[in-house]
């Protein structure tokens, strides 16, 4: 009897002990309590800070889909570097005048005498861009004093939507004026010039100095470059500056001050004086420009007026190479007039003449090299 009493005492006592649990265990999980699991719990009496408000979870973003694999030979790109070259041609009539209203299929253009098709082409009238270049040196004051008067006759010539710098130059070149369409800013740059500091004149430095400024100037440029053509002590030879312009697209205008002064002073008609006028000659052609050697003050304003008419008026040729090697060789241009036929095209004056005419352009580029 009594084992009795005692299972029903112990299963009463389990009874009793489970509905009192419960209660235990829901308060237990109100308070995020873990049952049982490893790491410190805390003590009797600890402090528990309610934590701060939080932004509420940012919602998952969609499931981005999986990209295939792609196969790179079936990739088509597009690529913004060309090797566009660009020529700025001359057309000009027995007197030196541009001839207009030709047209892109009037032109043949060659490069080491491949024929390469024109992809740009424009003929219209512009605003010439021209840096002056201008001898200022103390080697003597003749030709200080016959740069200045030329540099003063250019400003004659300057219309209003021209830009026009000034630059001098001894021992080494000075920025007077940068681009300016104020006829009034190009006089006082020219002001400037009164008293030389050196008797140098490194000519080929400033040229190499002019073009690499002009690299970046659109449209049609010229460097106007008024010296006697001497160089005394530049760190560029004849033959680098001659690569360096072959390599430029800006057209060089020498006006020579020598003649002017061998016809009046006949011992300065050396050796010297004349590899000067054949040095600047040179640089004209290789750069697609015209070398001016005036004998008399008379003859500049026409110079000038011919030469701010071929800026104005030239015809701009773009092509991209056939060949496409970056060998960094030297490429021979040759621009030629056809007519639809392909045949030599033949101009006539208003009196149904012929017209002997010249195309002027530079000789050739450096391919870049890689």
């Amino acid at each position: 009897m009594k084992s009795l009493w005692s299972v029903r005492y112990l299963i009463l006592s389990l009874l009793v002990g489970v509905l009192l649990g419960l209660p235990i265990l829901a308060l237990a999980q109100e308070q995020g309590e873990q049952p049982s699991g490893s790491g410190p719990k805390p003590g009797v009496g600890e402090t528990v800070l309610v934590p701060k408000k939080t932004e509420p979870a940012p919602a998952p973003k969609p499931e981005e889909k999986k990209l295939e694999k792609i196969n790179p030979n079936e990739v088509f790109t597009l690529s913004t570097t060309t090797n566009l070259v660009n020529v700025d041609v001359l057309v000009l009539d027995p007197n030196g005048n541009p001839i207009p209203s030709l047209g892109k299929a009037n032109f043949k253009l060659s490069d080491d005498g491949v024929p390469q098709a024109i992809s740009n082409f424009a003929p219209a009238e512009a605003p010439m861009t021209v840096c002056m270049l201008i001898e200022f040196s103390s080697k003597w004051w003749v030709f200080l004093y016959v740069a200045l008067q030329d540099a003063y006759e250019f400003v004659r010539v300057i219309a209003p939507k021209d830009w026009v710098a000034v630059v001098s130059f001894d021992m080494r070149p000075q920025i007077l004026q940068d681009f300016t369409q104020d006829r009034y800013e190009v006089t006082q740059a020219l002001d400037r010039l009164r008293i030389p500091g050196f008797s140098e004149i490194n000519l080929w430095d400033a040229l190499a100095f002019t073009i690499d400024r002009m690299k970046d100037v659109q449209g049609r440029k010229a460097i106007l470059v008024i010296c006697t053509g001497y160089d005394t002590f530049s760190k560029l030879t004849y033959d680098q500056i001659l690569k360096i312009v072959r390599n430029s697209d800006t057209a060089i205008y020498p006006i020579g001050i020598l003649e002017f002064i061998t016809v009046r002073y006949p011992r300065m008609e050396t050796i010297e004086a004349l590899q000067a006028r054949n040095a600047l000659a040179t640089i004209a052609k290789y750069s697609g420009g015209q070398a001016y050697f005036p004998r008399f003050e008379t003859e500049l304003p026409s110079i000038y007026e011919q030469i701010a008419g071929q800026l104005r008026l030239q015809y701009s040729l773009g092509f991209v190479p056939t060949n496409p090697a970056k060998d960094g060789k030297f490429h021979k241009l040759k621009v030629e007039l056809v007519d639809p036929q392909g045949n030599p095209l033949r101009i006539v004056d208003q009196k149904g003449k012929n017209v002997k005419y010249r195309v002027v352009a530079r000789e050739g580029y450096y391919a870049p090299k890689s």
